[in-house]
């Protein structure tokens, strides 16, 4: 009877690493108000992933959530200052990040996750609105099917820009928007 029960504690044990354990993304960094991880492919579902997480007395609410990235945008409490080492709380475990250092492929992965590109079609109203995710320099170029650029905007560090297109005819267009990042290339239909 001991055996059994010191096998069932053993058990127990092991099932409760294994939870705390499927919480840790395999890359993690953090902005001063966004928190970024990263998984594998296939090893994390969102429903799995906690909505909300703690770095010290800081708390941060997931936002944005796919197979291989879960956003958590800051919700109460401080900035934070040090955005090279974490210690991000989920809830069953603590996972510590270092470096913070994402390769150019994982940042443009989540740069190009993150970036919304609305309304798409534009059938009501003046304003085609791309939201970023993140505040960087961006240029939008707005170009007609034959080639021929319409419109152009500059402007830096936001993290949403909207254009008036008030002014263009009906019909199918390609926003190329370039950032410090990498250059996104979207299909835009206006139909005012």
């Amino acid at each position: 009877m001991k055996n059994y029960y010191l096998t069932m504690l053993v058990l127990a044990l092991f099932s409760a690493t294994q939870i705390q354990a499927q919480f840790c993304a395999p890359t993690g960094f953090a902005t001063a108000s966004n928190l970024y991880f990263i998984y594998d492919t296939g090893t994390s579902d969102c429903m799995d992933r906690p909505t909300t997480v703690s770095v010290g007395a800081s708390t941060f609410t997931q936002t944005s959530c796919g197979d291989e990235l879960s956003v958590y945008e800051l919700t109460s409490g401080a900035a934070l200052a040090d955005t090279s080492n974490i210690a991000v709380d989920f809830g069953f475990s603590i996972c510590e990040y270092s470096g913070g250092t994402l390769s150019a492929e994982e940042f443009e992965m989540i740069f190009k996750t993150m970036m919304k590109v609305y309304p798409n079609p534009v059938t009501s109203g003046d304003n085609l609105n791309i939201k970023l995710g993140i505040n960087t320099s961006v240029k939008v170029e707005i170009y007609n099917v034959t080639g021929k650029k319409m419109l152009s905007t500059d402007t830096s560090d936001l993290s949403s820009v909207s254009i008036n297109v008030s002014n263009l005819e009906n019909g199918i267009y390609i926003a190329q928007i370039i950032t410090d990042i990498t250059t996104i290339t979207r299909k835009v239909i206006i139909m005012n």
